[in-house]
């Protein structure tokens, strides 16, 4: 019995558009998928595919319509909740997102990949105890796959701050695949932020021989390497970063800081500079730039960076103290304010609730400044015993015989 011709018509739209979509024309797909559909309006894989479309698109609204119908028409098929729950969670709808996972596994247990997607759903919504369960459920499951669940895992350990099982996650992955870049460069990333420098570097040398066009490698050895001192290194690790990620603000930031630290004052600020052009809003690049200022004795325009970045952050308890450092410290009588100073001083301490050594210590410079030496004393004594840091110590404590001799601070070139 012949097909109706609108069946036939449908049909072969739909074949052109999936062979527009394989040939990545994504807008001639979603023609070939739209007029199937006004054809045969009842076809949950067209919307599926028609989804797909858009999505490569970016049209997630769409997107999200067309999986919406799809399992409308179809709501046996696993398929079309798996494919639903994705695009939810990468919208961030944990809870929809979770309630798709749950409905496509009681049509079909053995999409078992769902189980670690659910975990990730659970992670990213904070239900951490939930995301744990799923992460175990999926490994011992989907064992094609464990090396990616136990990686988001160490995900989810890094950032509720228990570094060991962060590593013995992405340890186990590096030991069982040793070209696991992704690996490499999270282990990388876990010793990093334990203040485990050497140990990071080591990790994200280790993802470069992998893959050396990883950018975030790159990136994280820059930043160990400017911490170790080694800021030539640092500043060409960034600009291949940034060769490959030219619009980043953080590769300018870092190439910046390590010019600055490498004496290149010209090409630190034309970094600053550029960073701020690409993030207005945000403080740190003048925070930087300031630095780069005050080094060169630019005393005025490094006030004026500070000032900048308290009008985008008011309560910057960083950019107060630095203010204060400057106006109570500066060799140049033209610009030092010991009252100006104070103020900048007192407002960071009580922005850090008097917390913070490095503020307390600006403070009593402000104070020396002012002539107010007993009040001097008093906090460069606090932020000596506040301190932990032996050579910090030992700087404060050469000021606090300044006061002591009432002098201050500027008078032994600080």
């Amino acid at each position: 019995m012949p097909r109706d011709r609108a069946t036939e018509d449908a049909q072969d739209l739909f074949t052109r558009g999936h062979k527009a979509f394989d040939a990545r024309d994504y807008q001639e797909a979603v023609e070939c998928f739209s007029r199937a559909i006004r054809l045969r309006p009842n076809v949950s894989e067209v919307y599926r595919m028609r989804a797909y479309a858009y999505l490569e698109m970016g049209d997630r609204v769409r997107a999200l319509n067309d999986l919406d119908q799809a399992v409308r028409l179809k709501p046996g098929d696993p398929q079309g909740y798996a494919d639903r729950a994705a695009e939810l969670y990468a919208q961030r709808q944990f809870d929809q997102a979770v309630a798709d996972c749950d409905r496509a596994l009681a049509l079909d247990p053995k999409r078992v990949e769902l189980i670690g997607l659910r975990a990730r759903c659970h992670a990213d919504g904070g239900n951490s105890e939930a995301a744990f369960k799923d992460f175990a459920a999926a490994i011992a499951a989907d064992p094609a796959n464990a090396a990616a669940h136990r990686l988001f895992r160490a995900k989810l350990y890094l950032a509720l701050e228990d570094y060991a099982a962060a590593t013995e996650d992405a340890a186990a992955v590096v030991a069982a695949d040793p070209k696991n870049a992704e690996a490499y460069f999270l282990r990388g990333s876990i010793r990093q932020e334990a203040g485990d420098v050497a140990g990071a570097a080591d990790d994200f040398s280790a993802a470069l021989a992998v893959k050396p066009l990883h950018p975030f490698a790159l990136l994280g050895r820059a930043l160990c390497r400017l911490v170790t001192n080694d800021p030539l290194s640092a500043a060409a690790d960034a600009t291949e970063f940034l060769k490959l990620m030219p619009g980043v603000i953080r590769g300018y930031e870092v190439r910046g800081r390590a010019r600055k630290a490498a004496g290149d004052f010209d090409g630190a600020l034309a970094d600053f500079d550029e960073a701020v052009k690409l993030a207005p809003s945000a403080i740190a690049p003048y925070a930087y730039r300031a630095a780069v200022h005050y080094a060169r004795h630019n005393y005025g325009l490094a006030i004026r960076d500070h000032m900048e970045a308290l009008k985008r952050d008011p309560r910057s308890a960083g950019t107060f103290n630095q203010l204060a450092w400057i106006w109570a410290t500066c060799p140049d009588p033209d610009v030092r304010n010991g009252r100006q100073a104070h103020e900048c001083a007192t407002r960071a301490c009580e922005l850090t609730e008097w917390g913070e050594p490095s503020f307390l210590d600006t403070l009593a410079a402000a104070c020396a400044e002012c002539g107010e030496f007993e009040d001097a004393v008093k906090w460069q004594e606090k932020a000596i015993d506040r301190t932990a840091d032996d050579g910090r110590r030992a700087e404060y404590a050469e000021r606090l015989e300044l006061y002591r001799d009432e002098r201050p601070a500027r008078s032994a070139g600080a």
